[in-house]
């Protein structure tokens, strides 16, 4: 297990063409799926390596090689019966793979190289049979599965002194560990905790009647802008020499809600 590496890294190895096709299939997880990113050296396979799992079960895995991405899936029995009963859904070529690909003893390897964005729609719907999405966003775009602070990530591994730090170092806010704990601007319950019981945004949504802040005709308003989270570039920018990729991956990644949205909305 490795740290990892800078996206400007990243880019120079996969060449601007790969990286576009890494970035696609890196948000797509990430906007989809609440999973750990666990990255290594790739060794015979390329540069690098990166595993999206969650409980040592893997969802796929990215192979960063100079100028080209590699993209592996295992489908198990399970997963193989679902892909014969819709296989009229996939291209042609992605049914020929499938089909040539050997099955070992823990299922079929499917093992793609992307030169273009012809596999990109077959690759999300392969994800969705390996795993349904499972990714809760707050009203203004927050991802709680993200957030050390929601109260079901409090309990299974407490990190709100670091947490708070991060905070303090990104957005200036000043808040105790001890008052750090949210049950979700979604949640019903007449007791809920909330970091920000007044965030307008939450208001101005459930007024308006909408989802969230992406389904209203006057998003990005100045309403949403007093709750928009920094963005990869933006911290990077603004933190300079002092950015580190993987605190903002682990802390801060949760609270880039314009990406987010934005993505939803293409």
């Amino acid at each position: 297990m490795i740290q990892e590496p800078d996206r400007e890294v990243i880019k120079y190895t996969l060449g601007n063409s790969a990286f576009l096709l890494y970035d696609e299939i890196y948000n797509y997880v990430s906007d989809n799926y609440n999973m750990d990113k666990v990255w290594g050296k790739g060794g015979k396979y390329g540069k690098y390596v990166l595993r999206f799992q969650k409980s040592k079960k893997t969802l796929c895995t990215l192979y960063i090689r100079d100028n080209q991405l590699g993209v592996w899936i295992i489908f198990g029995k399970d997963e193989r019966d679902k892909f014969d009963r819709h296989r009229e859904n996939f291209c042609e070529d992605i049914v020929n793979i499938y089909d040539t690909t050997e099955i070992y003893h823990d299922g079929k390897w499917l093992m793609l190289d992307l030169r273009n964005d012809y596999y990109l729609d077959d690759i999300k719907q392969m994800l969705l049979i390996k795993k349904r999405p499972n990714i809760k966003l707050t009203m203004c775009g927050y991802c709680c599965e993200m957030c050390k602070a929601y109260a079901s990530n409090i309990k299974k591994c407490e990190q709100r002194n670091e947490l708070a730090k991060m905070w303090e170092k990104y957005y200036n806010l000043n808040i105790a560990p001890e008052n750090i704990y949210c049950d979700g601007c979604r949640c019903t319950n007449k007791t809920a905790k909330r970091v920000d019981n007044n965030c307008p945004v939450r208001i101005c949504v459930m007024n308006k009647g909408v989802e969230d802040c992406s389904e209203c005709r006057d998003y990005p308003c100045n309403v949403f802008m007093q709750r928009k989270g920094l963005s990869y570039e933006e911290a990077k920018n603004e933190q300079k020499e002092l950015f580190n990729p993987k605190e903002y991956q682990d802390y801060l990644l949760a609270y880039d809600n314009k990406s987010r949205l934005d993505r939803k909305l293409k």
